[in-house]
């Protein structure tokens, strides 16, 4: 009888026992495992992508880059390239570096500087700044067509501007501005000016928003003008999204151009882009008529990545010299 109680009172001891740890292992184990099958399932696609899309286009680019036409290894390609740096005929290479560098110019020289300046005067709210953010924000708002075709009609001997020029004393070519190969970069840069405002000021003028009211409000006190404000205060507050802005800018340094397909669609009077010269050596009007010539296009990339990508390391590196302001 003794026995029996015993028995009774091990089993509703061994009943009313917490979970082993060995359990509770267990379950934590599957639900690791759980998560670990989710994000893989998760990450496959975007990992997919990149394999597929990124490092094998990029390593296949590589090595067309030293094949030849025949698929054979060769030197061909560099050498070809280098014809079309120095070729003085036709749309070369050297065309598409230089037009490719005024752009990048008046990106970084006069439209940054104007975007800093427009936007510092809608952010303190002057006469007339909610007409002038709407009017600056409408080319990010109308079709780019439409534009290229008022800015066309406008810059026309017979239009508004050229009329203007001519009552000015400023000779206007018979064909046009965008028609002669010396006034057709200078005037597409001037479009570019005209309509590269709405992006740049998103980012500027939100910037700006974050800046504590009462730090102008102390300055202001203090007999700070406009113009320190803005250059002693309001710059350095927002240098992190100057500085992102500018090594943005020259990672895209050697693909910088314009509306050069709705300007011109073949790339004519002397408006071709480094971009667009590679575009007609894969698509039409290149070097071999456009059939296809990727070996040389692969050159190219691969000469200009060894030159962008330390000339960014370096912008980067300089950029990170100057202290960045916490608030």
């Amino acid at each position: 009888m003794e026995a029996e109680t015993n028995e009774v009172l091990d089993d509703f001891a061994q009943e009313t026992k917490q979970p082993p740890a060995s359990k509770e292992k267990k379950k934590k184990s599957g639900m690791k495992r759980r998560e670990t099958i989710f994000l893989i399932c998760i990450l496959a696609l975007p990992v997919l992508n990149w394999l597929v899309f990124w490092l094998y286009v990029n390593l296949s680019s590589f090595v067309l880059a030293f094949q030849d036409n025949m698929g054979n290894w060769s030197l061909v390609n560099f050498t070809l390239f280098w014809h079309q740096l120095t070729s003085p005929y036709g749309e070369t290479i050297g065309m598409g570096i230089l037009n490719t560098l005024k752009y990048f110019s008046v990106n970084l020289l006069v439209i940054f500087p104007l975007t800093l300046l427009i936007s510092y005067f809608i952010y303190k709210k002057l006469a007339g700044y909610a007409a002038f953010r709407v009017i600056f924000f409408l080319p990010a708002i109308i079709s780019g067509i439409v534009l290229v075709s008022v800015y066309s009609n406008m810059i026309s001997p017979s239009g508004p501007i050229g009329s203007l020029l001519e009552k000015m004393g400023i000779t206007v070519p018979e064909e046009g501005f965008l028609n002669n190969p010396s006034t057709a970069t200078p005037a597409i840069l001037i479009y570019c000016v005209w309509t590269g405002f709405s992006t740049n000021m998103i980012i500027i003028g939100s910037a700006m928003s974050r800046i504590p009211v009462e730090v102008l409000e102390s300055a202001r006190l203090d007999g700070c003008t406009a113009f320190k404000e803005l250059v002693y205060l309001i710059l350095p507050l927002i240098w992190s999204s100057i500085s992102t802005w500018v090594i943005f800018l020259f990672t895209g340094i050697f693909n910088a151009g314009g509306p050069i397909l709705l300007f011109h669609p073949d790339g004519g009077f002397n408006t071709m882009t480094l971009s667009f010269w590679i575009y007609q050596q894969v698509y039409g009007g290149g070097t071999y008529g456009g059939t296809g010539n990727y070996g040389l296009v692969s050159c190219t990339g691969l000469i200009f990545t060894c030159i962008g990508v330390p000339l960014i390391l370096f912008i980067r590196w300089l950029i990170e010299k100057v202290p960045t302001v916490e608030y």
